[in-house]
This record gives C-alpha cells, structure tokens and sequence, in this order.
C-alpha cells in the first residue's frame, strides 16, 4: 500500500487519494489488534498452553500409575496365595507321592472361589503334570484333566518355570489369564526343589469392574489393536483416552482396555482467554512506523530477483544489477548468499553420507550399485579383466546370538576394514552388500593375479584373529566367498548383462557355502565359457 500523496501533472495533490489521521489511525489500530492477539496467541502456545497440557498429562500420568499399582498388587496377592501352597510340607510330599486326600482338602471349589482361580497346576521336576484342575465358576465344578491348561504347556508354558516366583500375563485359548508361579520347596525352603505350582486366574469383566471401584477411573474392555501399547508405557501426551494392554513376557498384548480419563484436556481458546484478549484490546494502539511501506519495493525486487534465480529449481546466490542503498535488505542478501554456500556444502556433505554405510565407515549397497554400473560400461568400451567378490561371514548369527549385537558391530567394521585393504586401486570398491555381506569390485589382469587377491582376502581376515567359539569350521571368525572374474571384456559383453555378473557371483558364494564355508568358489567368464549356474574352482581354506 502506498502511503505517499500522488501529484496531478499540474503539481497539486490528489486529494481524493489522501489518508487521514483517523483512517491512518484506525488502519494502525487494526494492525496493532491483530499483532496484540497474535501475540496473546504465541505467549499461550508457547507457555500457558503447554503448562496446562503438561498439569493434564501429569494427572493422567497418577491416574496410569494408580491403575498399574492395584495391577501389581493384585500380581502380589495371587504370588503369595501360590507361595503358600508351593512352599508347603504337604504338596512337598505330594509331588513324590500322590494322594487322593491332599486334593479333596486343599483344592475344593470353595478353595477355587474364595481365591478367585480359574485352574491349578502342579508339575514335577520334570515338568510332567501331577496334577491339572480346572474351575467353572458358572457350575462351581472342579475338572481334572484340563486341555487348556495343558494346551499352554506344550506351547512353551515350560519356558516360564525357573527357580524363582514369577508372575505374568499369558492368553491361553483366546481368553486372558494372570498366572502365578512357584517352585515347590519345604516349608522352611529346605531341600531340593520338587516340581512347579502354578494358579490360572481368569481376567473378566467382572476384574475390570474391580480395578474401577478401585482407582474411580473410567475403564472399557476393548478388542487387541494391531499396535498394542504396555500399560507401563508412560504417555507422551494428554488425550481424552488411552487404549492400554497386559502384556505377556514375550511382549504379546493379553488384555487391551481404554482408560477414560477424568480431567477434562484445556482448551486452547477458552473463554477466560478470549475475555482478557478483549479487555487488552482495549488500550489504544500505539502508532508504528510510517516508513515501513518504503521497504516494499526493494523487498518485491528482491522476491523478484529470488524467483528467477530458482525458477528452474537450482539454488544459486542473489546477485543484484544495481548496489542495494538498504542496509537491512543488503544484510539480507549477504546472509542468503552465505545460506546458499552452505547448503552447497551441506548437499555435497549428504551426497557423500548417502553413498556411506555408517556402520563399517565403507561404500554402501547405492555406492556399489553405482560402480557396478560404471565398471559394466568401462568392460563393455574396453579390454580388461575384472572380478567381482561377495562375501559372507560364516555362522555370523550365532556370533552375534552368542557374543552381543555390539562385539557383532565391531566384527563387521573389522571385517569391512580388512577387505577394503584388499581394494588397491582408486577405481576399485569395497562396499557392505547387505547385512554381514560385502561386495568387492577388483581389476585382475591373470590367474597369479587372482590368486594373489584370494589369499590376501583369506588372509586380511584370519589377522584380524577374532574369536567364534560357536562356529561349526573354525574357532576364529572366518569367510566364505564367490568370485566372478571376466577374463578380457569386450563387446561379448554385449550379450550379457551386469545382472549376469552379480549372479554369478552369487552362485559362487552359494556353492561356497554349500560345500562347508570357510573356502571360495570361482566362476571364470569369457566369450568361450559364459555364466553357468555351478563354479568351476574351488579353492579351500589354507
């Protein structure tokens, strides 16, 4: 908008264009209102609203807390009833020796009733059931012989007896159980372990109901979502409602139920804010710069001059044809120009993370991939011979299953080092393939030659003298590796395809493998023996 008085050819003012000290003012006004309430806005997103989400979460927080504390207590009562009964002189012997009286005393349906179980079992040292009862609470009837309870044994319910009480949440049969259990031990925790008492206790709706009276939180049973969140996961932030599950050891959601929470979230704009943002508008505006408008020019030369510097998408610096007289706009020019410098090296900075793999500090499967092409064009254009190398660290899940993803970290970076020591020139490339693959791309002029680059592979690693106990063809972390090597390219190569090549190296390190690891397979391509699906050499470890 311009602000300035226009002047007829005669030199007078146009007065129908003029602006009054009221309109002026009244425009200020209008200006100063929408700052003051952007303003009011920004101090409330940025300070009081957050401070009030923090107050809701935190509440919501305690509300979690006090639902998993009656959760654990609940764990506690049922681990004790189970320690009484494991830790008991009488199921002691019973173990050794059944009899009929032991169960008609201790395991009634009044038994079941007042300790809220849904079944028991009893197990032997060798966790063979010695006794199996289930509950019915509809009935009141005690069954032998439970399927259900049996059914969870055999499906890895063993996993979870130890010499310790333990319990957890299981879903057995599609219906959601907490389980207690104890080793069998004297009364006085003398002797050698018996066996194994576990109590099965059913989560109903009627336990919902219970852990609602308890804690006056609004709770719903709902069905297992795809993604389950543990009840002990603290939330990020405060919500109307949370959908929390019971997991179960292997980390499998058990019993899923929405927590309805009390406290109703703060709203953003509420009335109070909206009432003190009109009390404040009130005060008369404060009357800002006139000679702000005078920055609209030069700024739209300089929005013009951005537009066509990056219309074709490149960034490149500002650079005006006439000197900038305003010092703000030329600060602003001299920062973008600097902006954009280091963008630039930023961008190079990314090109070059982007072909790394952070792990090993080596070329990545993009950077090989990219070399596999350029060396397919260079053998195409001309005579060379060139081999390409994957290689496969033996057994190297159990070493990491045994030794820690970390040792296996630091295994791998090893190993990358050491096979990037065998990649001599600068057009050559040791890349991680994938995994605890890598892939080598080397120039080798004739068999000496190649001979020479498969000891040395074999012989990088075996320096690096790191231990695998749990490999089944070394104590030492070892290789295995296949090796296509086109002998002379040329224009033959025509009739191939780098996809060709790679899979025949592949097929190499397959037959490697296949014939007991630690050892390479070689597949030689040349215009006379192309690709075929089996090495024809096999060079075992020395």
């Amino acid at each position: 908008m311009r602000l300035s008085m226009p002047l007829h050819p005669a030199g007078q003012p146009d007065r129908d264009l003029m602006f009054s000290i009221r309109q002026l003012f009244l425009f200020l006004s209008i200006i100063f209102i929408a700052l003051l309430f952007a303003g009011l806005l920004l101090v409330r997103w940025l300070w009081f609203y957050p401070a009030e989400l923090n107050t809701a979460l935190e509440t919501q927080k305690n509300e979690m807390f006090s639902l998993n504390s009656v959760l654990e207590l609940k764990k506690e009562t049922l681990a004790t009833f189970v320690s009484d009964y494991a830790n008991w002189d009488d199921t002691w012997h019973y173990v050794q020796e059944p009899y009929r009286e032991y169960i008609a005393t201790n395991f009634t349906d009044t038994t079941f009733e007042s300790l809220k179980l849904s079944g028991a079992l009893l197990l032997n040292n060798q966790r063979e059931p010695v006794f199996n009862l289930e509950y019915n609470s509809e009935s009141s009837l005690v069954t032998s012989n439970s399927t259900r309870l049996l059914y969870w044994l055999q499906q890895g319910g063993v996993e979870h007896l130890n010499d310790q009480p333990t319990t957890l949440f299981q879903s057995i049969d599609e219906s959601p159980y907490l389980l207690a259990i104890s080793p069998v031990m004297h009364s006085d925790n003398s002797g050698p372990r018996q066996g194994w008492l576990i109590f099965f206790q059913l989560l109903d709706d009627d336990i919902l109901s219970v852990w609602k009276r308890i804690t006056r939180i609004p709770l719903m049973r709902t069905d297992i979502p795809q993604n389950a969140v543990d009840l002990l996961t603290s939330p990020e932030d405060a919500q109307t409602f949370h959908d929390r599950c019971l997991m179960s050891p292997e980390q499998q959601p058990v019993y899923c139920f929405r927590i309805h929470h009390q406290q109703e979230l703060p709203q953003f704009l509420s009335s109070n804010v909206i009432t003190a943002f009109l009390l404040i508008a009130l005060i008369p505006g404060i009357i800002f710069i006139l000679l702000v408008h005078l920055l609209i020019t030069p700024i739209r030369k300089a929005t013009d001059l951005l537009e066509l510097n990056n219309k074709d998408g490149m960034l490149r610096p500002v650079l005006f044809t006439t000197p900038l007289r305003i010092r703000e706009l030329r600060q602003l020019r001299d920062t973008y120009n600097q902006l954009v410098y280091t963008a630039r090296q930023q961008q190079a900075r990314l090109e070059q993370l982007s072909n790394t793999d952070r792990l090993t500090n080596i070329p990545n499967r993009r950077a090989f991939d990219d070399a596999l092409e350029s060396t397919w064009k260079r053998l195409k254009r001309h005579k060379q011979s060139a081999a390409l190398i994957l290689v496969d660290i033996d057994y190297f899940k159990r070493f990491n299953d045994h030794y820690g993803h970390q040792v296996g970290d630091d295994a791998l970076h090893r190993v990358a080092q050491a096979l990037k020591s065998c990649a001599k020139r600068t057009d050559e490339i040791t890349s991680r393939f994938g995994g605890e693959e890598f892939a080598l791309i080397l120039y080798i002029d004739d068999a000496n030659n190649l001979d020479a680059v498969r000891h040395r592979i074999r012989e990088s690693i075996r320096e690096l003298n790191i231990r695998h106990e749990h490999s089944l063809v070394s104590k030492q972390l070892t290789i295995s590796f296949g090796i296509a090597w086109i002998r002379e390219s040329g224009p033959w190569l025509e009739n191939m395809s780098k996809e060709e090549w790679l899979r025949a190296a592949d097929a190499a390190l397959y037959e490697a493998k296949a014939s007991g690891r630690n050892c390479n397979m070689l597949q030689i391509i040349t215009p006379e023996m192309p690709f075929t699906e089996s090495p024809v050499w096999q060079q075992s470890p020395d």
